[in-house]
C-alpha cells in the first residue's frame, strides 16, 4: 500500500448511498480483464478496485460498457446471495458510476490465475478444477448472469478452490446475444450474434477449458475433432458441444456426472423487490448498447440513469431489501 487516503462516495448492492475511507495500493492485474486495476483497503479489508480513468475513457469509451457490465452481473450476484456469497464467484461490495472516474469495488480475489497452477495438475486436481468450474457456473445460472468470457485468463485457483472472476463481458440470460466479445471460445450462437443470452452459453467455452487441461495446451488451441479425447471426457462433454442448446446440459447435470453435489442455493429471489428498477436498467442498458457514439465522461456530481433506477429500486422496495445490504 502507498498509503494515499481519500473518502470517497460509493452505492452498496442494494444502491444505498455510502462514504468510505480508501488506503491506495499498487496496481493489480488479472490477466481476464482490459480495466484498470489496483488494491485498496477500507475497513482493514483489501478490495481490488475496477476503474476508468478520465484519459482512458476518452481514448476508448467502450471501457464504460466494460465498467457497466461488471457492475450489474456483481449487483445481481451479491442480491440473489446475499450474506451466503459462494467463493466460487467474486463479491462485489460497492460501485460509482457517477464520477470522473468511476468504479467498483470487489472482494480480494482468492489464489492466482490458473494458467500456472493447471500444467502442474495430477488427475485428482484436474477433477477437482473441473468440479469447481462447473460449480462456478452452476451458481452464476442460478442467478441468470452469463460470464461471456470463460477461459483460463478469467479463472482463479487457491489450494483447489476455483474463482471464476473478471465479468467485463457479462450479460443477463434473456438478453440480446452481442457479436464478437473478448472470449477466446464462444458457443456457435454466440459467434453468430443471433437469439437471447443462455446461462448454456458458458458450459461451451467452459468445455472447451476442461478439455484443454488434458492436452497441455490453451482452450483456443484444443483440437477440434474430440476423437481422440478421453472416453471419460466424451462422456461428459460430448452433449454440451453434440446437441442443440435447448437439449444441452445444464452445469447441475455435467457435475451429476461427476458424482459431485451441486452447491446449494437461495430458496428465495430478490426480484420482486427489484422488479421496477431492474426493468428500467434493463431498458436504460438496451438503449445505451444500440445507441451509437462513444460514451461520455460525466462530470462530477452529475446523476447517471443507472444511478437513478438503482434509487428508484430501493425506494420502491427498501422495506424488503434492507437485510440485502452488504457492509464494507
Amino acid at each position: 500500500m502507498d498509503g494515499n487516503e481519500e473518502t470517497v462516495r460509493c452505492r452498496d448492492v442494494t444502491g444505498r448511498l455510502r462514504e468510505i475511507r480508501l488506503t491506495f495500493g499498487s496496481d493489480f492485474v488479472s490477466p481476464g480483464s482490459v480495466l484498470s486495476q489496483q488494491l485498496v483497503k477500507a475497513n482493514e479489508q483489501l478490495y481490488v478496485r475496477k476503474f476508468v480513468s478520465p484519459g482512458d475513457g476518452s481514448r476508448h469509451p467502450r471501457l464504460y460498457q466494460v465498467l457497466d457490465n461488471e457492475v450489474r452481473a456483481g449487483t445481481r450476484i451479491a442480491q440473489v446471495f446475499a450474506d451466503r456469497h459462494p467463493a466460487e464467484l467474486p463479491q462485489l461490495v460497492a460501485y460509482n458510476m457517477d464520477t470522473e472516474e468511476p468504479f467498483v469495488l470487489l472482494r480480494a480475489y482468492l489464489g492466482d490465475p490458473a494458467a500456472a497452477s493447471v500444467k502442474r495438475f495430477d488427475d485428482a486436481a484436474r477433477r477437482q478444477f473441473q468440479i469447481g468450474l462447473l460449480r462456478a457456473l452452476h451458481l452464476t445460472g442460478v442467478a441468470g448472469v452469463v460470464h461471456g468470457a470463460v477461459g483460463i485468463n478469467t479463472v482463479r485457483w487457491s489450494d483447489g478452490q476455483v474463482q471464476l472472476v473478471d465479468f467485463e463481458s457479462a450479460g443477463r440470460a434473456g438478453e440480446p446475444r452481442v457479436v464478437g466479445g473478448t472470449a477466446p471460445v464462444r458457443s456457435p450462437e454466440q459467434a453468430a450474434g443471433v437469439g437471447v443470452a443462455d446461462v448454456r452459453d458458458d458450459l461451451w467455452a467452459a468445455g472447451q477449458l476442461i478439455r484443454s487441461l488434458h492436452f497441455t495446451t490453451s482452450s483456443d488451441a484444443v483440437p477440434l475433432d474430440r476423437g481422440r479425447d478421453p472416453e471419460r471426457l466424451r462422456v461428459l462433454l460430448d452433449d454440451v458441444f453434440d446437441k442443440p442448446l435447448e437439449l444441452r446440459p445444464h452445469a447441475a447435470e455435467l457435475l451429476q456426472k461427476l458424482h459431485a453435489p451441486a452447491p446449494s442455493v437461495p430458496t428465495t429471489s430478490p426480484d420482486e423487490a427489484f422488479r421496477e428498477g431492474r426493468l428500467i436498467f434493463d431498458r436504460i442498458s438496451t438503449d445505451r448498447r444500440g445507441a451509437p457514439g462513444p460514451v461520455a465522461v460525466r462530470p462530477p456530481g452529475s446523476v447517471s440513469k443507472a444511478a437513478l433506477l438503482f434509487l428508484a429500486a430501493v425506494v420502491l422496495a427498501a422495506g424488503v431489501i434492507a437485510g440485502l445490504a452488504v457492509f464494507l
